[in-house]
């Protein structure tokens, strides 16, 4: 119960031991007042009456007694006249029956009035001649005790019912601070950190409220700092310090793992980049020339490849530049190769390199499982033969084209639309295994499968690039949810979580986002087995969306995740604005991390700063048990790789 109802409560049952209190003294001195006034009236009727009567007593007139009598009972204020002689004899009896009108009974039996009986003697000279009884009628006294308890009982209440509303006034604005401290409380929970800028006057409700707003100011800080140190560490260990970019280390840990990652990667393409002459830049206009040389372009490199999709951008050494492009064919990655080789002009337009030659491009399209010297070889060959091509060139090293596209699967958009029109696809699941205790159950990503036509079967990283390509990405994500939402109602699902991929088309579509909301609002309990994963790019490229889709679909009781998290090098400051739930950090950090310490250091300070904002960190593609061991020693909380669990069929 809110402590506003209590208070109400509290008021209420103290405003009706008042009215009870008061309403019974009240009644009970008006019905004592009204039983003096029964017992005088009738007192003062009998002397008077008595007084009357004694000449006619003595000589025995009983048509004028009887006259005077009726004179005094027909006024109707009497139950009872009663002339009695010495010797007990009813001389006169006049009794009125008690009629109560306008009264309750209930009232009447509650508040009994008693009606005293006056007396006086009648003389007859110096001698007792009789006696006069009167007997008040309660009728009347009824009457008024039953007005006076309704007028009572009205004023109180009318009196109550206004003191009650100002009370409730009262309570509302008193309380309001602790309303905005309620508030505040609940944002420190969801990761925002407001500060109450209206301090009450009230001294205790005042020190609630500082303390609230040190408590906010001291968390957005702990939050900040270890953020803080967090990217101070990535920066030290995986950035070159002169171009913002990824350095040599990090490049090949990335470009490592996404060789061996067959689930999520099929193909891509690798671009070297290098300026022309750069010794020779340095040597004619100093290094610090030099340096700015190479931040401009990277900031060219990083704009040609703003709308190649997944990207890993870092520079190797010296004035030489290296592009990981995921997910693409061997066309789109010769359009980027031309395209960076345009955008290599722009060095001449800011005035800082002059001659027709600027740098070149060689780029050699990469499959997974393919190595890491071979695939640089190719790119470093492809480079090569660029040189010889002349100024500004570019050179694509080609495996053949049949490297490009899975077999049995050339004509993509009839391929797809048939999937979708037929709904064939296949869902796999792989398990994540929770690392830490806290009550975290198991769940399992959500893997998509589709049959080429000749049956054999494909994972998304073959026709998901193609399926984005085509604006058929939406589609498909609605197939998966369609067919994971049927399997949610057997039995072999109950109770068991399930991450879903989402793609960046999906997120920035408002028909699908509607539609999802409409199909969650149908199910809470299986809309709350959802987890939603998004991949950091995509996060980071279309965070509005993505704050709107999760603001929506949080109320159903549905989880995010934020997928491949640590591929980029943006800030981890958007963390505590998204409201998510997991973070899986990349795999390019998690393979070898047992014999890596530098990785180790910021796996743990990365978990250590989700942590602060009440998000769980999960490691991708991990193998072995050494890895494991280790990533229990890091507060990691979950763990998925082939060790943890192969991607396969449930049964139904």
């Amino acid at each position: 119960m809110t402590l506003s109802r209590q208070l109400t409560l509290i008021i209420l049952v103290m405003f009706l031991l008042l009215f009870i209190g008061t309403f019974t003294i009240s009644i009970n001195n008006t019905r004592h007042y009204l039983i003096n006034q029964l017992e005088s009236h009738a007192q003062d009727t009998a002397t008077s009456l008595g007084l009357s009567l004694t000449p006619h007593m003595m000589t025995n007139d009983l048509a004028v007694m009887n006259s005077m009598v009726d004179a005094i009972f027909d006024r109707g204020y009497y139950r009872e006249v009663l002339v009695e002689a010495v010797d007990g004899k009813k001389l006169i009896e006049r009794v009125n029956p008690v009629k109560i009108e306008g009264v309750p009974q209930w009232f009447i039996d509650l508040i009994p009035l008693e009606t005293p009986q006056g007396d006086a003697l009648i003389n007859a000279g110096w001698t007792e001649a009789g006696t006069v009884k009167v007997s008040s009628h309660p009728g009347y006294a009824y009457d008024e005790l039953w007005r006076t308890t309704q007028h009572t009982a009205l004023w109180f209440l009318s009196s109550a019912a206004g003191a009650l509303a100002l009370g409730l006034l009262l309570i509302r604005l008193v309380l309001r601070p602790l309303n905005a401290v309620e508030e505040q409380a609940e944002a420190i929970c969801n990761r925002s950190y407001p500060i109450q800028e209206r301090i009450p006057r009230t001294r205790e409700l005042r020190q609630v409220v500082l303390a609230m707003n040190k408590v906010s100011a001291k968390v957005k800080q702990m939050f900040e700092e270890q953020s803080a140190i967090t990217e101070n560490l990535r920066q030290q260990v995986y950035v070159d310090s002169v171009t913002g970019l990824g350095n040599r280390r990090f490049f090949d840990g990335q470009l490592q793992h996404l060789l061996q990652a067959r689930e999520d990667f099929v193909s891509g393409g690798l671009l070297l980049f290098q300026l022309e002459d750069f010794k020779g830049y340095n040597d004619s206009k100093g290094y610090q020339a030099g340096d700015e040389l190479l931040r401009r372009a990277a900031r060219i490199l990083e704009t040609a490849c703003a709308d190649a999709g997944e990207t890993v951008l870092a520079r190797l050494t010296g004035a030489d530049f290296a592009i990981a492009v995921l997910k693409v064919s061997l066309e789109d990655v010769a359009a980027l190769s031309k395209r960076v080789c345009e955008a290599l002009h722009q060095l001449q337009g800011d005035g800082l390199m002059e001659g027709p030659g600027l740098g070149h491009v060689g780029a050699a399209v990469f499959r997974s499982g393919q190595s890491l010297s071979a695939l640089f070889a190719n790119a470093d060959q492809a480079l090569r033969m660029a040189q010889g091509k002349g100024p500004n060139a570019w050179h694509l090293f080609d495996l053949g084209e049949s490297q490009a596209l899975p077999a049995g699967a050339r004509n993509w958009r009839k391929f797809l639309e048939d999937v979708i029109a037929l709904k064939q696809v296949l869902l796999h699941f792989q398990p994540i295994r929770p690392l830490r205790g806290g009550g975290e159950t198991e769940h399992s990503e959500v893997l998509l499968r589709v049959r080429d036509e000749h049956g054999e079967i494909l994972s998304a990283g073959v026709f998901m690039p193609m399926a984005e390509r085509l604006g058929l990405a939406g589609p498909m994500d609605r197939l998966t949810l369609e067919v994971l939402w049927a399997h949610l109602d057997h039995a072999h699902f109950a109770g068991r979580r399930y991450a879903v991929n989402l793609t960046p088309s999906s997120i920035a579509d408002p028909d699908f986002v509607r539609w999802l909301a409409n199909l969650l609002r149908g199910s809470a309990e299986k809309a709350s087995r959802l987890i939603f994963e998004v991949p950091e790019y995509a996060a980071v490229r279309s965070m509005d969306a993505l704050k709107q889709l999760i603001q929506q679909l949080q109320p159903y009781g549905c989880h995010f995740s934020i997928d491949h998290f640590g591929r980029g090098f943006t800030s981890f400051a958007y963390l505590h604005s998204l409201r998510v739930d997991f973070l899986k950090i990349d795999g390019g950090y998690i393979r070898g991390i047992d014999g890596d310490k530098d990785n180790q250091f910021f796996v743990q300070a990365l978990a250590k700063t989700a942590h602060e904002i009440d998000v769980r960190v999960i490691a991708e593609n991990v193998e072995t048990e050494a890895e494991l061991n280790i990533l229990e020693s890091l507060y990691v909380d979950g763990a998925q790789g082939y060790l943890i669990g192969r991607p396969g069929e449930e049964e139904i």
